[in-house]
């Protein structure tokens, strides 16, 4: 089996604009893109304020169950923080 050793640089293969959409842990403990950060400032919502996760999505989908509009992008974020906090805390 032959092996491949080319040196890749990650700068080169990723593009710039899809790391806005890459997880990071923030300081205070939250993985968030910069894509969802963007998303809930625009919603009011300040990630900083928020102690964990379960307090921002507690917050962000009263606002989604009081909103007379629907806004699919917050919703998509409430979804993917959901799915993101139930299956880091389920025993696999």
């Amino acid at each position: 089996m032959k092996e491949m050793k080319e040196n890749f640089e990650i700068e080169k293969l990723i593009p710039n604009n899809l790391r806005t959409y890459v997880s990071e842990k923030r300081t205070n403990g939250m993985f968030l893109s910069d894509y969802q950060i963007e998303i809930l400032k625009r919603n009011g919502f300040y990630y900083e304020k928020y102690a964990n996760v379960k307090e921002l999505l507690f917050d962000v989908e009263d606002y989604l169950n009081q909103e007379s509009f629907m806004d699919d992008e917050l919703e998509n974020i409430a979804s993917e923080l959901a799915e993101r906090e139930y299956y880091s805390h389920t025993n696999q």
